[in-house]
């Protein structure tokens, strides 16, 4: 639910793509290559996971998924067919402070997170780090992937992540145009 509110939000209300969730990055690699080896000619697939790791300059996505996952690309798929978000997905939360600090409430503390706008570069690990600090005296307590991610997710504003992640608004330019 998490996503489809974000894209609704983000100018794909009406036009929305199907968004299957599928867990772990295994499974929704295996997903994605079933839907594109299955797929029908009008239909436009695509893969949205996490780079988890800095992408190597010059390496498109299907280059960075081999080499870090070992994953081969199907026959068919290019480039617009996978889409890597950030390192992590609550990146894109990093964009969004207000959003954070309504939905952790009182004791939740804006400074432990990360200054720089640039959120596509900074790292996952970092960005665990600074969630936890920011949020281990919130009401509503430490963040935990599980247990807050969908629900943040469903209430950042689209337009603050698309002008902090190029990447961002490479996909939504892509799934509207896939509309």
């Amino acid at each position: 639910m998490g996503f489809r509110l974000f894209f609704e939000k983000a100018t794909l209300a009406g036009r929305m793509p199907q968004i299957i969730a599928c867990g772990d990055r295994q499974s929704a690699f295996d997903k994605f290559r079933r839907a594109f080896e299955s797929r029908k000619a009008d239909e436009f697939v695509v893969l949205l996971v996490d780079s988890e790791d800095p992408i190597a300059q010059y390496a498109g996505p299907w280059e960075h998924l081999t080499r870090r996952d070992g994953w081969q690309r199907p026959q068919g798929a290019t480039d617009e067919h996978v889409h890597l978000m950030v390192h992590c997905m609550e990146s894109w939360f990093l964009a969004d402070k207000d959003c954070l600090a309504a939905y952790f409430g009182d004791g939740f503390n804006r400074n432990a997170l990360p200054g720089r706008l640039e959120i596509e570069e900074v790292r996952k690990n970092d960005v665990f780090a600074a969630l936890k600090n920011a949020t281990r005296q919130s009401r509503k307590g430490e963040y935990g992937k599980g247990q807050h991610s969908f629900a943040v997710l469903e209430r950042i504003e689209p337009a603050k992540v698309l002008a902090a992640s190029p990447n961002a608004a490479y996909l939504l330019e892509k799934l509207r145009e896939k509309a």
